[in-house]
Formats: structure tokens, C-alpha cells, sequence
């Protein structure tokens, strides 16, 4: 069904929801009109009907507005006149079917969609600077006091004061966590409040969502850059605990019980959300996860790490002695990578034949109506039945019936390849003293990672052998999420930690308790005051109740750092 609510643009007063627009079409002939549509980002769908008009009569119908629309009408069994549309929200399109091809056209124009997310940006805008200017009149205040403090002490050396003190007692400054790199907590920060804001809804903004299927959006990287940190913060407390000697038995305990609650916290939130929707039965409860992917990969590094990596410091330092010294973790990884590609591309499965990577449903014209992820989908579905995720972000647009898990088996071994980018990260960073040696390696990486995941895809949405796919976290997603996450954390760690031209708040203080912000998010996601049912379904009103959410999320965070309090796995 490509409209859940035909009737809503009959009556012109109707207040329409977010992402519709109404078309108005007349029929002039004397004949019967067939009106056919499809989506632009649908890939090779098949145009479906929309209405029939009788002779002279006329109709109104919505058009969700995420996606250009084709549109085409049919007379006497022949396809006439075919249109591809951009339209707007809440705006009343007409199109008038005539013996002339002619243009839909705008009847009655509306506010632009994009207007609240700009004056969100501009009071988001101000509200920081106007923070950052009473900081600086705080410190700024701080320093005269200091100042006049000392000239006190100096009046009374010199015996010009006798009611100064003779000893000025100032607190010591205490820093929490000084040993930590403050760029990684700035990263981690900033992705676990975009994380939050898009599991809120994003304001129901299309770009703030997840991909039907190929391509990426802001929604898709976050999980990647999660993983890529998970990675770093790994390689770099692993070295410092085989420094100290730690048992490698003991490295290996804490590996496998923190894959464990990982799991095991997934599994709450999953169980959180079925009962959330209807109260579905523990038949039905899903397996598969975030936490849990991010567990699973978590435990395959830490083994090969704890197995391979040296105690011993590295004496002459060369150009590859991060990757030299890795070389066995490396062929293991690119190893798993091998066999993703093979089981992709070699394994016939029934009815659906080798190297399908696409949505199922619609997609090429309907071939592969039950293949949804390929032989990702059909490993799924053997493996956990009923206990996967039953409504897929490509459902809405493809129309496809069977069960895709965007978390499942096959795409976790490509997740290893983006957590263990991270780990190379991690080991540049503590084998390397210079920081310009750092920062070429770092983006060396970035770079070369994005051109092989690009040329995987043709740099393009729907091209090249191995497409940009979050919901089979394809290799070419892997690199390119991965290649980001090197650029993006090396202009971090010069900005905050080098220069130290940006604290990094309010990031920061969600960095430092990540895992406790998402456990939260996700289980009062649907309770006041993070979230509620608001009276009018437009973008403004979800836009407002998204921030307000994320935006307690963060003052809870900042409230944990103030009192020094951690959490951690």
C-alpha cells in the first residue's frame, strides 16, 4: 500500500501529518483514467495503481514527500504521459489529465518544511554562545579576583595592609580522569546524542532516519562510529594492562563478561520494546541487537588481541610498527571478511540464487519478492525463527512479508572489520609518540578506507558490486564508516586534546557514561517526560519533544560527571 490514508486530502480542511502533500487530479477525457505511481527511491519497482477516475470526474490523493514521485496514467490499456515530481509538505498539487501531457502544478502553497529544524539550529546556536560568553565573563571575573588577591598579599609584605591575610589558602584543582583522551569521550558523546535524537524520531525528518535499504543517512552512522570507539578504547586499555602485567587469563574473564551483559542488556531493552508494542510473547521476543552486535564483536577482538599482542614496548619504532606488530590479528579479520564475501556471493539460496543484496518486495520488479537481505536474510531466519526483527525499515517502501533482522549473523562479521579499524586506531595512537606521526597515519587511513568502500559502491547509491547497505552492513559500509570515523577523530584530537581550542562540552559529559545514557534512552523512550503522544502530528511538535528528550539525557549526563559519578562495563 503506498497510502495508509486515502482519504485525508478529500476535505480540504483537514490538517494533514507530517511528510504529505494532496494532489488534486481532474479528468477531462471521456474515458476511464488508470493513475499509476512509484517512488523514486524505490530501485526498480514497478509502478502501482493509485485511483481510477471515471470519465470528467476528479479525485484528491496524498503523496508522502520524502521521495520524488513518478507518476503515469493509463487510457485504453496505453501508458500515457509519465511525470517525475519533487513535491512539498502540505502543499495542494493539481494535474489536470487531458489529451495533452500536462504538468502537475501548485494550487495552494504551504510553510516550508525545513523552517523548525532552522530555528532549532539558530536557538541551539545562541543558547551556546550566550554560554560560552558567560563563561569567559566567569573566568575573566575568576582572574581579577586572583589578581586583586595578590596585590592584598603584596600590600601586606610590604606592611601597607594590615588586615590582609598572611596566607591565601586556594583549593586544589581537582581533574577527573586526566589520564583519559578527551577527544574519544568527545566522539563517543557526540554519537550516543545523535544516537538518542534519531531513537527519539528526529523531528521526522527523512535524514534523520535509517536508509529504506542502500545508501546512508546521519541515522546510519552512528552504530559504526559506536563499534570504531569501542575498538580504540579497546586496543588502548588492552596495551596498558599488558604493561602492567596483567594475567592474560584474567584479560580473557573480562572479555567474555563484558560480551555477557552486553548481551544480556540487549536482550532487556529488545524485551523492553516488545512489551511496549502490544505485549508480545517470549515466542517473539528478538535476539538480535545493537548491544548484542557490539558484544559479539567485542569478544572476537578481545580474544585474537590477548592472544597476539606483545607486553613488550616497541624498541626502534618504524613506519609499519603498528601494523607489523598486528599482522596475525589482520589475516584473521581480513580472513572473516573472505568468508562474508564468499557466503554472500556464493551460496545458492532457494529460490532466490547467488549474490541477491537486495530488499526483496518490489525491488526488480518483483523477482525476489521473498529474498529480503539474500542469504544475510535467509542465515537469519534459519537461525532465529520468529525471534528476529519483523518489521524492517525497507517494509514501508518495498512492500516485502518476510522477516529482516538489520543486526543479524552475516553483517556482524563485516562489524568485526569497522571495530577492529578502531583498533588499528588505538594501537597508531600509543605506538607513536609524535603526533604528527599520528595524525598522517590517521588520515592516511580515513582516506584510503573511504576510496575502496567508495569504489566498492561506484560512489554511488544503488551502483557497484558491493552497494552502501547499513541493513546488511556491507563491506563498502564498513570501510566508508570506518574511513569517517579515522578523519573525523583526528580533527577531535587535535581540536581538543593538542590545541585544546575546544573543551568539548556538552559532549563530553555523555562520553563519559554512555552505556548508562543508552540502557536509559531505551527504556523510558516512550515515557513523559523523555517522550508523549503530542496533539499535532507535524515536525515542529516531534521536533520539540526529540530535543527536549535528548536534551534531558544530557543534563542527567552532566549531572553524573558533577558528582563523580561513572558507569562502565
Amino acid at each position: 500500500m503506498l497510502f495508509k490514508n486515502t482519504n485525508q486530502c478529500l476535505e480540504k480542511k483537514t490538517e494533514l501529518m507530517y511528510d504529505v502533500a494532496c494532489i488534486d487530479i481532474y479528468n477531462k477525457l471521456n474515458d476511464s483514467v488508470y493513475i499509476s505511481g512509484q517512488y523514486e527511491e524505490c530501485h526498480e519497482c514497478d509502478f502501482q495503481n493509485l485511483t481510477t477516475l471515471k470519465p470528467l470526474s476528479h479525485t484528491s490523493i496524498p503523496v508522502n514527500t520524502r521521495s520524488p514521485f513518478n507518476f503515469c496514467y493509463v487510457v485504453n490499456n496505453a501508458t500515457m504521459c509519465r511525470n517525475k515530481e519533487t513535491l512539498y509538505e502540505h502543499y495542494r498539487y493539481g494535474w489536470n489529465i487531458s489529451d495533452q501531457c500536462s504538468k502537475i502544478y501548485i494550487e495552494e502553497p504551504a510553510d516550508n518544511a525545513y523552517l523548525p529544524i532552522l530555528m532549532a539550529f539558530v536557538a541551539l546556536f545562541c543558547f551556546g554562545t550566550a554560554w560560552y560568553m558567560v563563561k569567559c565573563i566567569y573566568k575573566s571575573s575568576s582572574r581579577l579576583k586572583e589578581l586583586l588577591a595578590r596585590s592584598s598579599e603584596l600590600e601586606k609584605d610590604l606592611g601597607w595592609s594590615a588586615s590582609a591575610p598572611l596566607v591565601i589558602e586556594r583549593p586544589p584543582s581537582v581533574k577527573k580522569h586526566s589520564h583519559r583522551i578527551k577527544s574519544i569521550d568527545v566522539f563517543r558523546g557526540l554519537c550516543i546524542i545523535i544516537m538518542i535524537f534519531v531513537n527519539y524520531g528526529g523531528g521526522h525528518y527523512w535524514f534523520f532516519q535509517h536508509s529504506s535499504w542502500n545508501g546512508i543517512t546521519v541515522a546510519d552512522l552512528v552504530f559504526p562510529w559506536f563499534g570504531w570507539l569501542m575498538g580504540i578504547s579497546l586496543a588502548i586499555s588492552m596495551q596498558n594492562k599488558l604493561r602492567r602485567a596483567v594475567p592474560r587469563r584474567q584479560l580473557l574473564f573480562h572479555i567474555f563478561k563484558r560480551c555477557a551483559i552486553l548481551v544480556f542488556l540487549g536482550i532487556v531493552i529488545n524485551s523492553s520494546h516488545d512489551i511496549s508494542n502490544n505485549g508480545q510473547s517470549v515466542a517473539q521476543l528478538r535476539f538480535p541487537g545493537v548491544l548484542q552486535r557490539l558484544g559479539l564483536c567485542y569478544l572476537v577482538i578481545g580474544i585474537i588481541e590477548v592472544i597476539f599482542t606483545k607486553r613488550t614496548e616497541i624498541d626502534n619504532v618504524s613506519w609499519i610498527s603498528d601494523i607489523g606488530r598486528a599482522w596475525p590479528q589482520w589475516c584473521f579479520v581480513i580472513g572473516l571478511v573472505a568468508v562474508h564475501t564468499c557466503i554472500t556471493f556464493l551460496v545458492d539460496v532457494p529460490g532466490c540464487g547467488r549474490g541477491y543484496l537486495g530488499p526483496g518486495g518490489l525491488e526488480d520488479h518483483g523477482k525476489h519478492f521473498n529474498c529480503t537481505g539474500g542469504v544475510a536474510g535467509y542465515i537469519d531466519r534459519l537461525t532465529f525463527g520468529n525471534h528476529m526483527y519483523q518489521h524492517p525499515d525497507c517494509q514501508k517502501l518495498y512492500e516485502n512479508k518476510v522477516f529482516f533482522d538489520p543486526e543479524g549473523i552475516q553483517g556482524t562479521l563485516t562489524a568485526i572489520l569497522t571495530v577492529y579499524m578502531g583498533v588499528q586506531a588505538g594501537r597508531t595512537l600509543v605506538t607513536y609518540q609524535n603526533v604528527k606521526a599520528k595524525m598522517i597515519r590517521w588520515i592516511v587511513w580515513g582516506v584510503a578506507a573511504n576510496l575502496l568502500g567508495g569504489s566498492l559502491c561506484s560512489f554511488s547509491k544503488n551502483g557497484g558490486p558491493i552497494p552502501l547497505n547499513k541493513q546488511l552492513w556491507s563491506l563498502s559500509f564498513a570501510l566508508v564508516t570506518g574511513g569517517m570515523a579515522f578523519i573525523i577523530e583526528a580533527f577531535l584530537f587535535m581540536t581538543v586534546d593538542i590545541w585544546k581550542k575546544w573543551g568539548g562540552r556538552p559532549f563530553f559529559y555523555p562520553g563519559m557514561n554512555a552505556i548508562v545514557l543508552y540502557v536509559g534512552h531505551e527504556i523510558f523512550k516512550n515515557t513523559f517526560p523523555f517522550g508523549w503522544i503530542p496533539t499535532a502530528e507535524t515536525h515542529a511538535a516531534y521536533l520539540f519533544m526529540n530535543l527536549w528528550g535528548t536534551a534531558l539525557w544530557v543534563a542527567f549526563a552532566i549531572y553524573l560527571y558533577k558528582h563523580d559519578t561513572f558507569f562502565s562495563i
